[in-house]
């Protein structure tokens, strides 16, 4: 009976370190926990560096100058090569474990939305970009921004 707890115990702590989420980058700089059902998809060296996860998620890179916190969702995305998602709903700062954050929410033709924090660094920033369908946003989106609290950027 003891060596079948034994065993019991060694595969659990096993897939607690085999079987993280956990995914870190070179490339982006970053170090991050994305939510459970968003696995990597793939990571692009860039410029700008790319990770994709499923469910819509993904995770940019700039190297450069960074655009100042308040510099508004159309300098950020602009600076990133992206267009705006849509019909700016939210514009708001704040601050995750990495550092101050500005936090922009969209609404798109369709019926979708879009979740996008801006991180800066000192040689750059980091983007993180969420979309879904309206139907789905309201669950998966408070899923991706509690696992910012993961989000190391360096």
């Amino acid at each position: 009976m003891r060596l079948a707890s034994l065993t019991w115990c060694l595969l659990l702590v096993w897939c607690g370190f085999g079987c993280s989420r956990s995914f870190s980058s070179q490339d982006l700089g970053v170090q991050y926990e994305p939510p459970s059902g968003m696995d990597l998809r793939s990571v692009e060296a860039g410029p700008p560096a790319l990770a994709r996860f499923d469910g819509g998620l993904e995770l940019r890179s700039v190297r450069g100058a960074a655009p100042a916190l308040d510099a508004g969702p159309e300098a950020v995305l602009a600076a990133a090569g992206l267009k705006a998602p849509g019909k700016l709903l939210q514009d708001t700062e704040g601050t995750l474990p990495a550092g101050p954050v500005a936090r922009y929410e969209f609404s798109q033709t369709g019926g979708a939305r879009t979740l996008v924090y801006f991180l800066p660094r000192k040689d750059g920033f980091v983007l993180v970009t969420f979309s879904a369908p309206e139907r789905d946003y309201g669950t998966l989106s408070a899923r991706v921004e509690r696992s910012l609290s993961t989000l190391r950027a360096w």
